[in-house]
């Protein structure tokens, strides 16, 4: 029998579908609730709370249809919203994933191409990345998968089943994410390619069904089109760069570490080639029309890139959109890993094809486990850590502090962690402006001690840094550092007690106006808050740092704060004479500091480590200026 006839038996999976499927549940429960929920999955756990009528007006206001929220409410009310239960829902809509991805490559070219595409994306590194994610992009793949399953079947000989089959799933992907349109493109493109025997009667069939799906979306259609204007525009990428990125990204995953070579990633497209270059010569790849599978598969590959690439909606934030496109991906990658066991066989009998294959798969499935283990264990690929923040926020919290989230969407996985914690009202206009700013933090932040800031996107928000410089005006930014994506930070509030000139002076350019530094006794884990007033009496050529050390018995310091002035915005190199600069440091006590007296020094160095000499009524005093003593209890 030959191809086209073995594609069409109704077989089982084989002991390498069977496998395939059980390695794939297994790598996508794999650790699943090792990282904490980040960003995006907060919102999802949180549109998916409430009644029906909640979610759907939720997801009105966000930027995807509702589907995706109302299947996770109906599973969460059976599982629970744990981390593990939350992404239990992904993890196994990437098990059937992986058995629609093998029917769908069956269909395409044969049944061991199918079972050759089960093992690819059970192994998939962006397969497995995004089944253990509480977000919609594994069910827009399986969507992706079956309503092309059951188009090729409804295709060759229409049944009531078969059309209800592709209505169900092209209504389910409609309301899941708004690349999926690119699929039924992709069909509509191969039925006009096709000009066989029949094939304007059933382009005719197949539109009457494309307007009972758009009958059944309809009433999302107003909410869709604003939620697609309201889409970010992200800063314009050159496409071969970004075709590149994509290509990578469905060789071998987001997971991929940016130091292996990009040529490595030519290996699993090389068994794309072979797939392509198989509907060239294979006439029994897809017998029944003219187009071949080969085909049909590159029209369903490249119907979400150019959906995305057209709309200008790429960005590498955006890469989760080619879940769309990943399964025709593997059916052409697993057929050209059959066609290489074909020739093979062909020349070497069974064991020549098997050796032959397990070979082809050696070299091209190298980028996947390169991947697979970053995804598990390389901390550049990890998730933002929300859960760790808010634990050790809420082990250290006092009466007196608040926690500023800016970007609306941390609240949700904030306070998935910790409903109880103290969140203060952060501007909500993008870009905020002045008077929003004022009105918004000032009495927020009037009567508190300690200010807990995690910056997330707010380069894309507040791209001026209006509500960053607002607090830098008018608090002390102590610490900051980076927990994945997020920015954490931490300011001290309060103004100090202010004190007259010193008469000191740092070089022959920098003079103390003024300053103010937080009364003793402190405690630790408070925020010591340091004023000065600059005044430039000279050009400065350098941009130097400023220091703030508070320094312990054995001369080093126990706690320090160094940066740029003004917040990092006004470095020295663009200072004029004649100017005073009121600038604020907040150096952060560490909560194990020991009880004693400790010297506050203040200072100047260059980009070698070099230290401005310092002088007090002419008289240079060394390197550093002892602002004050301070007390610690």
């Amino acid at each position: 029998m030959g191809q086209g006839g073995q594609a069409r038996r109704r077989k089982g999976l084989g002991w390498i579908g069977l496998a395939a499927l059980w390695l794939g549940m297994g790598l996508r429960f794999y650790r699943l609730e090792a990282q904490s929920l980040w960003y995006d999955e907060g919102t999802s756990a949180r549109l998916s709370e409430g009644p029906l009528r909640h979610i759907l007006e939720s997801a009105a206001q966000d930027i995807h249809p509702p589907l995706y929220y109302v299947l996770l409410h109906g599973w969460a009310d059976l599982a629970g919203r744990s981390e593990f239960s939350l992404r239990a829902f992904s993890a196994l809509t990437g098990v059937l994933l992986i058995a629609a991805v093998g029917n769908l490559t069956a269909r395409l070219f044969n049944r061991e191409a199918g079972r050759l595409a089960m093992l690819l994306i059970a192994i998939h590194p962006l397969a497995i990345y995004y089944a253990q994610e509480v977000r919609m992009y594994t069910l827009l793949g399986l969507w992706a998968a079956l309503h092309s399953i059951f188009w090729l079947t409804w295709r060759r000989r229409p049944r009531p089943g078969r059309a209800l089959g592709l209505l169900l799933t092209g209504a389910a992907g409609w309301y899941t994410h708004y690349v999926f349109p690119a699929i039924p493109a992709a069909h509509l493109l191969s039925m006009l390619i096709d000009s066989g025997h029949g094939s304007s009667r059933r382009l005719l069939r197949w539109m009457g069904l494309q307007a009972w799906i758009g009958l059944a979306v309809l009433p999302w259609a107003p909410v869709a089109l604003t939620q697609l204007r309201q889409w970010p525009a992200p800063a314009p990428v050159p496409p071969a760069e970004a075709l590149r990125a994509i290509l990578r990204a469905l060789s071998a995953g987001i997971t991929l570490p940016p130091e292996v070579p990009s040529g490595i990633v030519a290996l699993p497209l090389i068994g794309v080639s072979l797939g392509l270059i198989r509907g060239i010569v294979d006439r029994a790849a897809f017998p029944e029309s003219k187009p071949r599978g080969s085909w049909i598969a590159l029209m369903l590959m490249a119907g979400p890139i150019g959906l995305v690439l057209g709309r200008g909606a790429y960005r590498e934030a955006n890469l989760k959109f080619f879940m769309a496109a990943l399964p025709a991906f593997i059916a052409l990658w697993a057929a050209g890993l059959e066609r290489i066991q074909w020739l093979l066989r062909k020349r070497g009998g069974r064991w020549g094809g098997r050796l032959g294959l397990a070979l082809a798969l050696g070299l091209m499935l190298g980028p996947l486990g390169i991947s697979m283990w970053a995804l598990y264990f390389d901390p550049r690929f990890s998730r933002d850590d929300y859960r760790g923040l808010a634990r050790m926020l809420a082990v250290g919290i006092r009466p007196g502090d608040g926690i500023l989230l800016y970007a609306p969407g941390q609240v949700d996985v904030f306070t998935y962690y910790w409903p109880q914690a103290p969140l203060l009202p952060a501007p909500l206009r993008r870009p905020p402006p002045p008077e929003e700013i004022q009105e918004t933090l000032a009495p927020a932040l009037r009567g508190r001690n300690r200010l807990f800031v995690l910056w997330y996107g707010e380069r894309e928000a507040d791209p001026e840094g209006r509500v960053e410089t607002w607090l830098d005006t008018h608090a002390f930014r102590a610490e900051e550092r980076w927990v994945g994506r997020i920015r954490f930070a931490v300011y001290g509030l309060g103004e100090p007690d202010p004190h007259p000139a010193p008469g000191v002076q740092f070089g022959e350019a920098i003079q103390v106006d003024g300053y103010g530094i937080t009364p003793s006794p402190l405690h630790p884990g408070d925020v010591l808050r340091v004023m000065i007033r600059w005044r430039v009496r000279a050009p400065l050529s350098t941009a130097y740092k400023v220091f703030v050390h508070v320094q312990g018995p054995d001369g080093r310091p126990v706690a320090q704060t160094d940066r740029e002035p003004l917040g990092w915005r006004r470095p020295t190199t663009t200072w004029r004479p004649g100017e005073v600069l009121e600038d604020r440091y907040g150096v952060w006590l560490p909560p194990t500091l020991a009880p004693g007296r400790y010297p506050v020094l203040i200072g100047f160095y260059m980009p070698d480590g070099q230290r401005l000499p310092v002088f007090r009524h002419g008289q240079r005093i060394g390197e550093a200026w002892e602002i004050g003593i301070i007390e610690v209890r």
